[in-house]
């Protein structure tokens, strides 16, 4: 089918990423174009019309143009709620960037207005198509890990700038990178989070965090930690996740494979100890883990996803406007992961776990 996009912020993800698929990805959507462009900055708007698009200043005459039926609104993190209920209330579906807004309460509103003049709302969580991300949730979703156990979700160098830097515009490392992390992680576990602790620094950036580590667990025990960072000089190791079977690291961002470390021969062998007490030494007898480790370079099994966020996520918002597919990125996902990130402000600020009710 054919559509129209317009944009709502054209700064570096609606003029850049946003815009590079939009104007060149056929194989996304039939007959896609980006045609107009609403944003406060002269200097972007100069630019939407040297790449032939319509440039406005004012976002109600921006709404109330016929040209376009979907709107990426990819503005400053704070204006994500009023400027996407906006575009539904015009009659346009909405692409909005992540977060998907400043808390819970405001996502409900948005999904709301989504629900009441039946436009679809689609939050772009695209990390979820990382192509690291999508070799550790292979080796959960075939049962690599057996029972899992540990989650530790890395990513160092998210360097503040420009309105990122200032927490009234939902600045800082948590939103701007943390989402990603925790998002991926509430997608490949599909169960509540019961418990949020966190840490969150402020090393370099005095306005908003720039150095944080969350810790979720899961209904099921599962612990998850991610830790962001825009001020560490070396990178941590990407993923390590432990299971009953076996353990996986990766080390890089987009990486296309990890090291998967796992027993051939596990079993119980009853040994005995020499041990200690008030008489002297004695011989008790005790139960060893006796495991015969291998390494492997992971996937072993063929699998092998690209890194091409477009043909996976914005192919599916396509599809389910059109009525070809469902929604990958479900709202109850979103607010999950909304949820955590208030939990863990407030966690940081208390020093203490809080629940996730």
């Amino acid at each position: 089918m054919k559509h129209r996009v317009g944009f709502i912020g054209y700064g570096e993800m609606g003029g850049g990423y946003h815009w590079e698929v939009m104007k060149d990805r056929s194989d996304v959507c039939d007959d896609l174009a980006p045609v107009a462009v609403y944003d406060v900055r002269q200097s972007r708007r100069e630019l939407a019309a040297q790449r032939g698009m319509k440039a406005y200043d004012n976002v109600e005459d921006f709404l109330a143009s016929d040209d376009f039926d979907v709107v990426v609104v990819a503005c400053a993190n704070n204006f994500h709620c009023e400027m996407t209920c906006r575009a539904l209330r015009a009659g346009k579906h909405v692409v909005c960037e992540k977060p998907a807004a400043m808390s819970p309460e405001e996502f409900s509103e948005m999904i709301r207005v989504s629900e009441e003049t039946g436009k679809f709302l689609f939050i772009h969580q695209n990390r979820r198509f990382d192509r690291d991300f999508m070799i550790v949730k292979h080796a959960y979703d075939t049962g690599r890990f057996g029972k899992l156990y540990n989650i530790e979700s890395n990513f160092c160098g998210g360097t503040l700038f420009g309105w990122r830097a200032f927490r009234d515009h939902a600045g800082g490392i948590l939103y701007d990178w943390g989402v990603h992390l925790i998002d991926q992680i509430v997608y490949m576990m599909n169960e509540p989070v019961k418990t949020v602790y966190a840490d969150m620094r402020y090393e370099k950036n005095k306005d908003a965090d720039d150095r944080t580590t969350v810790e979720m667990t899961f209904e099921s025990g599962v612990k998850a930690r991610v830790t962001v960072s825009g001020s560490f000089l070396a990178p941590l190791p990407r993923w390590s996740v432990y299971g009953e079977k076996g353990t996986l690291w990766i080390d890089e961002l987009y990486g296309d494979s990890g090291t998967f470390r796992y027993s051939t021969d596990s079993h119980w062998e009853e040994l005995p100890a020499d041990v200690y007490g008030p008489q002297g030494a004695y011989v008790r007898n005790q139960e060893r883990l006796s495991e015969n480790l291998t390494r492997v370079s992971y996937p072993d099994d063929g699998f092998a996803p690209p890194q091409d966020w477009a043909a996976f996520l914005y192919k599916n918002i396509f599809d389910t406007i059109d009525g070809k597919a469902e929604m990958i990125v479900t709202h109850e996902q979103v607010m999950t992961t909304l949820k955590v990130i208030e939990a863990a402000f407030k966690s940081s600020e208390a020093s203490r776990p809080v629940d996730i009710v």
